[in-house]
């Protein structure tokens, strides 16, 4: 084992929030309680036009004494295409952890060394960092698995066995071995469901879930792509690769109830509509369509 964590970054327009990210990185590693605190390599993907801004981060954090190289010059390939990228390169430097964190993450708290934790539980792992929400806890999400409805397991309450619960994708451990195993994410989605599709994966190859409570990260949540909880506020963006990726994930595991994910989606277009954005219908039912065609 090399000791070495990677960290994958997918940047799209959001150099300012990925700078903060790194930075809180930097400061997290150097207050650890070893001086220079863990090996830290960091890929950054930029799926914009942002290269230069990044290799201005990517400077900084150099001089700080970590590895950081930025990958560019692909155009928008996705958020799973994106981050495989990125994993590509950091296991090729010996990353014994890949650890996916979203540009508008933060190092909240704990010690940045135990991202490595997650090797406790066995060197074919998945790992989830603790949530800095009231109660705090391992930071998960939940997927109803007729629906396809996606949102926070209950606080205490134990979901039932029709939700999926999975280490939430704004900051998901894998070991290197891991990540191998699984071959890295689906592209068969491109924004979204990614963390759904890789946890039903791991189960049935018996990779286990595991959670690291001294390492906190919070999360300010769709700053690039739109995807707020309010209806009126989210963008046409995340309608449709929510919905489009929505049934591509039943298609690939739950094909017998991909009618009934359709009819919530239907549903769903429906609300938006109620809500005077007929705008967000349409790509709702366009998204919908497009998993269908997919």
């Amino acid at each position: 084992m090399s000791g070495l964590l990677g960290i994958s970054i997918v940047n799209y327009r959001s150099a300012g929030d990925t700078g903060c990210l790194i930075r809180s990185i930097v400061t997290g590693r150097a207050t650890g309680p070893q001086a220079t605190g863990p090996r830290i390599a960091i890929a950054i993907v930029d799926n914009s036009d942002q290269a230069a801004e990044l290799s201005e981060i990517a400077g900084s954090a150099e001089r700080a004494g970590v590895t950081v190289r930025v990958i560019a010059g692909h155009g928008n390939v996705g958020y799973a295409a994106g981050n495989n990228l990125a994993a590509t390169w950091l296991l090729a430097e010996g990353a014994d952890v890949i650890w996916v964190l979203n540009p508008d993450t933060r190092i909240a708290g704990g010690v940045l060394a135990s991202a490595l934790d997650v090797l406790h539980a066995g060197d074919t792992a998945i790992g989830a960092t603790a949530s800095v929400a009231p109660g705090g806890g391992p930071d998960l999400g939940m997927v109803d698995l007729w629906t396809g409805q996606s949102g926070r397991p209950p606080a205490g309450g134990v979901p039932g066995s029709s939700k999926l619960v999975y280490a939430a994708g704004h900051s998901l451990l894998v070991t290197r071995r891991a990540w191998q195993d699984l071959g890295g994410f689906s592209e068969d989605f491109f924004l979204f469901y990614e963390e759904a599709d890789i946890a039903l994966r791991a189960a049935r190859l018996g990779i286990p879930t595991t959670a690291v409570p001294d390492l906190a990260v919070e999360h300010t949540g769709g700053v690039a792509t739109g995807a707020t909880a309010d209806m009126a506020a989210k963008s046409t963006t995340t309608y449709f690769h929510a919905s489009r990726s929505c049934i591509i994930f039943f298609r690939k595991h739950y094909r017998h109830r991909v009618p009934f994910a359709a009819a919530a989606r239907l549903g769903y277009a429906a609300k938006a509509l109620l809500a005077r954005r007929p705008d967000a219908a349409t790509a709702v039912i366009r998204g919908t369509v497009a998993g269908l065609r997919a």
